[in-house]
């Protein structure tokens, strides 16, 4: 029995001396290098020292110590990139030294405890980031995701009263720095899919809207016709113009500005040269028709009851125009504006021939009667304004000023509102008594 007993002490010494030499051998092996199996990134490290990792590392690419791809995504949308074309490179210094830290920091025992074990050892490596090259990357990206927003629109058969409603989409914008801050803040987590941070533009009308209250009920219209001696150029102005305008389509406290929705008058826009009125004579110039235009809308949303918000009469007549409801529009000087005051989204529709202009106003019908009396006519005299007619004012070739009386009714025949319009001519000019500054282009 004591011979046992010796013969187990013996070995038991035996084993603690060779546990002993193991440990104090692979402590002198192992202390400065990485332990088994240790990786940064996709990179084994294993046994290497800090030095020997960093060469190592030197080896490879960005994208086969990290990722081959990084993906960008967001709704459809889905881009991929090698990391060094959008401007990620390791830095092998910094991710073998925070590397090693990590494997040293819990002591011997301990890391020996888990390579006895042989636990995977993983560390991410550290990233570094080009902002500049980042940056240019999303905003190719974003160069192909932006749109712009599209309200809702309706395409309505005014022969048949038939309509459809197409919806609406959102307009999109990438914000580059906010993607960009995004992508560095999950890198730094070992993401390798990234979110495109898209801000959305909303349109003002959407479907919801003009289902609710589909704007396919006639309100209002109203037609001019052109004179004899009008111009293709400026019927050719008229048809352009009322080609912008048609399908305009206003929500409720919405307002128009005619004059913003023309524009510049240029040729690159399509404008020709027609006779307008400036300082007092008729001159050939781009644009000229705009107010037939302003005329027979005007009378049309009057007729509609919309809230008009400026209007300015000509400062010649001509009888192509309702007397004393004509309306002159010129970009930056003069200019016809309303406001869509029914509760509902209204539709304008417009439509220009070889021989006349209409405007028509739908929505949600109101049951309003708007009527115009006949025009007053007032001449002027050495003593000022007197009550006259229009034979008068032909003969005298004199200024003179009209008023009408606009009222609107309810649906009972109940007197809603009147208003009166006045206007302010120095001439009718419908015989050769209009100054002409030079020919109109034909």
């Amino acid at each position: 029995m004591n011979k046992l007993l010796k013969t187990l002490g013996v070995l038991a010494a035996f084993s603690l001396l060779a546990a002993a030499g193991f440990v104090a051998y692979d402590f002198l092996q192992t202390r400065d290098k990485f332990p088994t199996p240790t990786f940064i990134g996709n990179i084994a490290v294993s046994n290497l020292t800090e030095k020997e990792a960093v060469i190592k590392l030197a080896r490879f690419k960005t994208s086969e110590i990290f990722s081959p791809l990084i993906t960008f995504e967001a709704e459809k949308y889905r881009y991929s990139f090698s990391p060094e074309s959008i401007g990620v490179r390791v830095n092998y210094v910094e991710s073998v030294g925070r590397a090693y830290d990590e494997t040293h920091k819990e002591g011997y025992l301990k890391e020996l405890r888990e390579r006895l074990r042989k636990e995977e050892v993983s560390q991410p490596p550290v990233i570094n980031v080009n902002d500049e090259q980042l940056h240019t990357v999303i905003g190719g990206m974003g160069d192909e995701i932006r749109s712009t927003a599209k309200d809702a629109s309706i395409v309505l058969y005014e022969e048949t009263g038939g309509f459809h409603i197409e919806s609406e989409d959102l307009g999109r914008e990438v914000s580059v720095k906010k993607t960009a801050d995004e992508f560095k803040k999950r890198l730094l987590a070992g993401g390798k899919i990234f979110p495109i941070i898209i801000s959305y533009i909303y349109p003002k009308i959407s479907e919801k809207d003009l289902r609710a209250f589909p704007p396919v009920y006639r309100i209002a219209a109203y037609t001019t016709y052109y004179g004899r001696h009008d111009s293709p150029n400026r019927i050719h102005n008229i048809k352009l113009i009322a080609s912008w305008l048609d399908g305009t389509m206003l929500l409720p406290n919405d307002e128009f500005s005619l004059a913003d929705a023309i524009g510049d008058f240029t040729p690159e826009r399509g404008f020709k040269e027609a006779f307008v009125i400036f300082q007092g004579v008729l001159v050939p110039q781009l644009g000229g028709g705009t107010c037939q235009i302003g005329t027979t809308l005007y009378n049309a949303i009057s007729l509609a009851d919309l809230q008009v918000q400026q209007r300015s009469n000509h400062s010649f007549y001509f009888n192509i125009y309702p007397l004393g409801r004509d309306a002159t529009v010129y970009p930056g000087q003069k200019d016809l504006k309303f406001k869509n005051n029914t509760g509902h989204v209204i539709l304008i529709k417009a439509v220009a021939t070889n021989k006349r202009l209409s405007f028509r106003i739908y929505g949600t019908p109101t049951g309003k009667k708007v009527e115009f009396s006949a025009p007053a006519v007032y001449i002027l005299t050495k003593s000022g304004y007197e009550p006259s007619s229009v034979r008068a004012v032909l003969d005298a070739d004199s200024p003179f000023k009209t008023s009408v009386v606009r009222k609107v009714f309810d649906s009972t025949g109940k007197q809603l509102k009147e208003e009166t319009i006045h206007s302010y001519y120095k001439l009718y000019g419908e015989k050769s008594n209009v100054p002409i500054a030079r020919p109109e282009p034909r």
